[in-house]
């Protein structure tokens, strides 16, 4: 069974459960009402003749009013104490014969069924005008309260008709319009599945329940999987292509070897050195996709508690000794400054950026380390050509090059500020820069501060 139909069979259903519970109420409450209404007025009907008989003098004054009183469809008995009837009245004789008399002093009012038929049945003492005391019985079918219940079943059948059966259609359309957009999902899904490729689910206006966020949000989860589709096949084809160049490389002065080696010992020497270089530079590439295919959030392993001046020193001393280049550090703070992150990562991000400066620049490289707004900030600068404007929001992505020819005999990948990025949103951190042409480029780190404890 579908969902529309379970969603249409239960309210449908409910309802009808619901207006059963209150018809039944209705009906037993309005019968009983009705009922005990039939009964007073019998009781009253017994009570006015009672008094009429008991103000008159004598007996044939008494008895001439007793046989006015007749009831269509009922009986009046005057009882004796002996609990038989005194005088008797009634238009129905076969009730007069099958009901049974009954002596009482006080006022009762009962619900008598005779022949699957009710009556109203209400006694009452009255004095005769010979002084003996009797009981006036008066009975009455219950004309109008079995009219008026009949009438009150057809009008509570009418009306729980006339409410379900509407109902039963507003169901169906109410779970149509639920499951609209959850069919359109599950189509959409199908024809993802089936097709391979992404599609979103068209929405004809934005709505703001939680069918319309439902449908917002698997179409922003559409635009993150193609976005990630997208990179991973830009990566993909980038690092084919990245990786292309060395393994050309080796496989020619593979050839040249195979050619000249044997009798050329200054080929062989340049072919030594060549694919050696080469190796390198593809291992390192392939370190560093590595690397970023792991994702951001394994890029920290164990943290703990860095003090980043220290870390900053030991870096530009290695640096110097690595490169022989001028670094100049600047510690803007008065006291040790402490984060809470992976300090070989942390030195990794250090020696990306001024492997970056060196690269670009002849001239002295600036480190500035200080705090602003609760985080750590140290700053790399360097006086070489610079970026351009519109190249300065892509430097973050993989494989991006500002020059390619410039990179690729300095020996960039492109990936290194793709990874000192994912080094730095890893930490909590941000990364900008800030550049300008033939002037120079400065890179702005900073790291929420450890607090003290």
């Amino acid at each position: 069974m579908s969902l529309a139909r379970k969603i249409t069979f239960f309210s449908t259903g409910l309802l009808i459960l619901l207006m059963l519970i209150i018809s039944v109420a209705i009906y037993l409450l309005f019968s009983q009402f009705s009922q005990q209404a039939e009964l007073e007025r019998s009781l009253n009907q017994a009570q006015s003749m009672a008094k009429q008989i008991s103000e008159q003098n004598n007996v044939t004054d008494a008895t001439q009013i007793f046989e006015l009183a007749v009831v269509h469809d009922g009986v009046i008995r005057l009882i004796s104490d002996d609990g038989l009837p005194y005088l008797q009245t009634t238009l129905n004789l076969s009730l007069l014969r099958e009901l049974p008399s009954a002596y009482s002093l006080s006022e009762e009012m009962e619900t008598i069924i005779h022949r699957e038929e009710k009556y109203a049945a209400a006694r009452t003492p009255v004095i005769w005008p010979n002084g003996s005391v009797l009981t006036l019985e008066y009975i009455e079918r219950m004309n109008i309260h079995e009219s008026t219940i009949q009438l009150l079943r057809i009008a509570l059948f009418i009306a729980s008709a006339a409410i379900i059966i509407p109902s039963y259609f507003a169901g169906r359309a109410l779970s149509n319009i639920i499951l609209n957009p959850i069919k359109n999902l599950i189509q959409t899904m199908e024809e993802i599945r089936q097709s391979g490729r992404f599609k979103k689910i068209a929405i004809s206006k934005e709505t703001k329940d939680e069918l319309g966020q439902m449908s917002l949000t698997f179409n922003h989860m559409i635009d993150l999987l193609d976005q990630n589709y997208q990179k991973q096949q830009r990566f993909v084809s980038d690092a084919s292509h990245e990786l292309r160049t060395p393994l050309t490389v080796i496989s020619s002065y593979a050839k040249l070897l195979k050619r000249w080696g044997k009798s050329k010992p200054e080929v062989l020497e340049e072919a030594i050195e060549a694919i050696s270089s080469e190796s390198l530079r593809m291992k390192g590439l392939t370190k560093q996709m590595l690397d970023l295919a792991n994702g951001e959030n394994s890029l920290v392993n164990e943290v703990e508690k860095v003090d980043l001046c220290q870390v900053i020193a030991e870096t530009r001393k290695h640096f110097n000794q690595a490169y022989e280049r001028e670094i100049e550090f600047e510690d803007q703070t008065d006291h040790s400054i402490y984060v809470l992150a992976e300090k070989e990562k942390i030195k990794q991000l250090l020696f990306i950026l001024l492997e970056n400066a060196v690269k670009y620049s002849e001239e002295k490289i600036d480190l500035m380390l200080t705090t602003k707004n609760k985080h750590a900030q140290f700053t790399v600068t360097d006086y070489g050509v610079g970026i351009a404007h519109q190249d300065k929001e892509h430097i973050f992505e993989r494989f991006f090059r500002v020059d390619k020819a410039r990179s690729r005999e300095t020996g960039g990948s492109g990936l290194g500020l793709a990874i000192a990025k994912s080094i730095v949103n890893s930490h909590s951190g941000t990364i900008k820069v800030e550049s300008e042409l033939g002037v120079g480029t400065t890179f702005i780190v900073e790291i929420p501060l450890l607090e003290r404890e």
